[in-house]
């Protein structure tokens, strides 16, 4: 596998999963998976459909149990923890949905402030003070009192993560953020996931099938085939691989016009 880039990752370690196991019934899905991820970076988990992309999310975060296997989020051990002690480890999570997941009946504001409201930490100047700074740094201010009908996809994302960004997580998990949307807008989310993570010093997951938003968000890329991590470094290292299924996978994007070349 490529190694790690060490100008770009830090020494501190957000996540560490070993030899990760997960059956549905007869389908094995996760099959001795090993990955670490450093707090403060991006990081891109690649694969194909139905390769346990989003499976490996459900479990980070407690969602899922594995059949065997290790999770550490922050050197804390979270595969045999329930309870309190769980929603405190949930806590430290935001999670940025595929179709952004706004409630329809709530104004953009109440969207971004839900979590907080449900949480009853602050009073309602303090959470409407964190929406409106929430929303200038995803571009949105002055879009409080419209409704999620009323925005564009793009802009719905952009409210999705001004949500997470509200709930002050230290790991943001982005399930495939520029599904849905056309080329220009898919890069302005990719270049908005990009500067955020550089501007707050948040760990970034994103998984994703679109290669050209994994080169453009991550410092290192896995890629998941067969329950495993085939291969992983740097978006350079990534992109030269010598591994004929990561080479096959790429390809199949430079046939339809993407990756752009370095």
């Amino acid at each position: 596998m490529a190694g790690i880039n060490q100008g770009v990752i830090s020494n501190n370690k957000a996540i560490e999963i070993y030899q990760l196991h997960k059956w549905f019934r007869d389908n094995h899905v996760l099959r001795g998976l090993d990955l670490t991820i450093q707090a403060g970076t991006a990081t891109a988990i690649v694969g194909g459909s139905g390769t346990g992309k989003s499976v490996l999310l459900k479990h980070m975060v407690g969602l899922l149990k594995p059949d065997a296997g290790s999770i550490l989020v922050f050197g804390q051990e979270i595969t045999n923890t329930s309870g309190r002690k769980l929603e405190d480890i949930r806590r430290r999570f935001a999670m940025v949905f595929q179709g952004s997941a706004l409630l329809n009946s709530l104004t953009i504001e109440e969207n971004v402030g839900l979590g907080l409201v449900e949480q009853r930490r602050l009073i309602r100047q303090q959470i409407e003070e964190v929406v409106r700074e929430k929303l200038t740094l995803v571009g949105l201010r002055g879009k409080e009192k419209q409704l999620p009908g009323e925005l564009s996809g793009g802009m719905k994302k952009r409210v999705a993560i001004a949500r997470a960004l509200a709930m002050d997580p230290e790991i943001i998990l982005f399930d495939e953020p520029t599904t849905g949307l056309d080329p220009v807008m898919a890069e302005h989310i990719d270049t908005l996931i990009a500067d955020l993570k550089n501007k707050l010093r948040k760990t970034a997951i994103i998984v994703t099938h679109d290669m050209d938003s994994a080169f453009r968000i991550a410092d290192h890329i896995c890629m998941i085939y067969e329950g495993r991590i085939i291969e992983e470094g740097t978006p350079a290292e990534f992109r030269n691989s010598q591994n004929p299924i990561v080479e096959q996978f790429i390809s199949r994007f430079k046939r339809q016009g993407a990756v752009k070349a370095p």
